[in-house]
């Protein structure tokens, strides 16, 4: 219904805008957040720039210009999608998540393993062809066959991470998020924008999660300063003179 109403490019521009503002709030959080601010950047801007790319389909047509800026999407997908496992970890880990030596090994080998399959995929199953999907006009790897492992593996990690976050330290974003992109990346290969509406709702709650991180990290500087009121009203009373 929501196709028939906006089309496939209106609707992959107000995911790409949405993805902006998401992207200006985290910089906001950059104070707070430190170094991990700028890996949740450049994720907001790859992922705005593959909802652009397929918006301006429309607007392009097919030919070596929209062939041109199709191009780098795949290279978004391949290298940037494992970098979500490590921005989640990291904001987890900001949090109070805390994983053993095994798992942690475990993890690092596996975002190793996504990213040497996405470029894989890229140099050896990547043949780019016209695709059209109701008013948006794209180019998709006809090559492709079966789900993306380095997507599909990145998901089922950040489901991971999400639930040990919602056990840990009652941080719940996460896992909405990954199970989100979980649900609605099989729902995307009958319906364009779904998959990208679920890139949508993850970022989100990665830059929740950057707040949670601000929140706690601005927590006990207002404890503190109540402490002080505290110290500052019985001082008085402390300092009565003592009558000899």
């Amino acid at each position: 219904m929501l196709t028939g109403l906006m089309g496939n490019s209106a609707i992959m521009a107000a995911i790409g805008l949405a993805m902006i503002a998401l992207t200006a709030y985290a910089l906001y959080l950059r104070r707070a957040c430190g170094g991990v601010t700028w890996l949740v950047v450049l994720l907001g801007v790859a992922l705005t720039f593959d909802n652009v790319a397929v918006a301006a389909g429309r607007w392009i047509g097919f030919g070596d210009v929209l062939y041109a800026i199709n191009l780098p999407r795949f290279w978004v997908h391949g290298l940037m999608t494992p970098l979500i496992v490590v921005v989640a970890a990291m904001l987890a880990w900001r949090l109070g998540v805390r994983w053993s030596r095994p798992v942690l090994v475990v993890g690092t080998l596996l975002v190793i393993a996504l990213v040497v399959v996405g470029i894989v995929e890229l140099f050896v199953a990547l043949e780019l062809a016209p695709a059209t999907n109701g008013d948006a006009l794209r180019y998709a790897n006809a090559a492709a066959a079966g789900p993306p492992i380095p997507a599909l593996g990145t998901v089922l990690m950040l489901v991971a991470i999400g639930v040990s976050a919602w056990r840990q330290v009652r941080s719940f974003w996460l896992t909405v998020g990954s199970v989100t992109m979980l649900v609605t990346a099989a729902a995307g290969m009958s319906v364009l924008w779904l998959g990208n509406f679920g890139e949508l709702v993850l970022y989100a709650s990665i830059v929740a999660t950057m707040y949670q991180v601000a929140a706690n990290q601005d927590r006990p500087a207002a404890s503190d300063g109540a402490d002080t009121r505290t110290a500052t009203k019985s001082s008085p009373a402390q300092q009565l003179p003592v009558t000899r």
